[in-house]
């Protein structure tokens, strides 16, 4: 099982060849979606003019994608792997944005791996 970080949602809301190649030689529900990604994404969006149609694109793909993959909240174990692993990154003097710890500490709660193109941040 993998969760999926920003970069990858992207690039499968992108229909990127090699992500959405990746995607398919998984099974159903191998891959997951999770609440600070759908939070990224979001923010992604809003920026774009209201109007515009890269917007209504990107909209109506994440909500296509949203639709078939699994979910998995920031609950309350993998709060408190974020916090062991924040402290380790910051005793190794290893500064990673909360969001991408957030992501890594559900993945571990999940005993799963994350689906990334920011292999730095989930080493």
């Amino acid at each position: 099982m993998l969760v999926l970080d920003t970069s990858v949602v992207s690039a499968l809301m992108r229909r990127e060849g090699a992500a959405l190649a990746r995607a398919r030689a998984l099974r159903p529900g191998d891959l997951v979606l999770c609440t600070p990604v759908a939070a990224e994404i979001g923010y992604g969006i809003a920026r774009l003019e209201a109007r515009s149609r890269r917007r209504q694109l990107l909209q109506a793909e994440y909500q296509r994608w949203r639709a078939v993959l699994p979910w998995r909240d920031w609950d309350e174990e993998a709060a408190g792997e974020f916090a062991r692993q924040k402290v380790l990154l910051e005793r190794a003097g290893t500064p990673v944005a909360d969001m991408d710890v957030i992501i890594g500490s559900i993945a571990l709660s999940m005993g799963a791996g994350v689906a990334t193109a920011n292999v730095r941040h989930f080493e």
